[in-house]
């Protein structure tokens, strides 16, 4: 019964923090053959917000699942806090994580 808000402070404000998911080859019943490229990408878009703004970013999460991931590269999934946070904390994480893919793909 207990609420997990994932939060960190950005500029004084409660912020919601993000999580970037990728989905992963397992070998076997996940197939994703370019599953390397999302993950890479992933892995550079989380530097961006990390780098900008330290504690924005919970880790990569790499999931053997396809998330429609299997439809094209470059496709990734992101989570913005949790059902505990409120929506100025998810609005403000969606803006830096706006900004972080800026940079990533910039």
């Amino acid at each position: 019964g207990t609420r997990v808000k994932p939060v960190c402070e950005i500029d004084g404000e409660s912020t919601a923090q993000v999580m970037v998911i990728a989905g992963c080859d397992n070998g076997g019943s996940a197939a994703l053959p370019n599953w390397r490229l999302n993950l890479r990408f992933a892995a550079a878009w989380e530097a961006a917000m990390e780098g900008a703004y330290p504690g924005l970013t919970r880790p990569v999460l790499c999931g053997y699942r396809f998330y429609n991931q299997d439809l094209t590269t470059g496709s990734l999934l992101i989570e913005i806090g949790g059902h505990a946070n409120t929506l100025d904390e998810a609005l403000r994480a969606g803006r830096y994580a706006a900004e972080g893919l800026v940079k990533a793909v910039g």
